[in-house]
């Protein structure tokens, strides 16, 4: 009887030597799990601080280039012909290329025109339901709500959802 006591004794031993070197093992395996977490989450917020910088800088360039476009659009002088001036040399970043550039210079431009024009084309515009600078998409589904389409059939003939262009209404505040 003394030597089973003694079998089982060193049985249980044993067992509880692999349990203890199973939860030893785990437990290392959830520490460097963790540590990777954390390594992981300093290199998103490493990249998204990067972004945000870049952002600020492409904003503040932004913001530079316009004012200088505005001043010399005072002066007389064409923005095309100051746009290899209107960038400062010491700034060493790429040229605006983005279609949001391109869109505010397009709406930037079609302003500067329509303080030029006579007042009986602006009548003609607003007759027809165009305002200048504004997407001909916009312009489309606003005409169709004033016809009385519903906004299944004006999301059907635009091929956009029916939530975007209720948004869009709602935007514009005609619904």
């Amino acid at each position: 009887m003394v030597t089973f006591l003694l079998f089982l004794s060193f049985l249980l031993n044993i067992v509880s030597l692999l349990s203890i070197v199973l939860l030893y093992s785990r437990q290392n395996r959830y520490h460097n799990v963790e540590k990777d977490q954390k390594r992981t989450i300093a290199e998103i917020e490493d990249i998204i601080s990067s972004y945000m910088v870049e952002m600020k800088e492409e904003n503040d360039e932004f913001i530079q280039s316009f004012r200088n476009e505005v001043r010399n659009s005072g002066r007389g002088i064409h923005p095309e012909e100051n746009n290899q001036e209107s960038t400062s040399p010491d700034l060493n970043h790429t040229k605006w290329t983005g279609a949001g550039y391109k869109r505010a210079s397009k709406a930037y431009l079609q302003s500067k025109q329509t303080e030029t024009k006579p007042i009986d084309q602006t009548a003609e515009m607003h007759e027809i339901h165009e305002i200048p600078g504004q997407d001909p998409l916009i312009q489309k589904v606003i005409t169709m709500k004033k016809k009385g389409m519903s906004l299944e059939e004006i999301a059907k003939a635009v091929g956009k959802g029916q939530t975007e262009i209720e948004l869009l209404l709602k935007f514009r505040q005609i619904m």
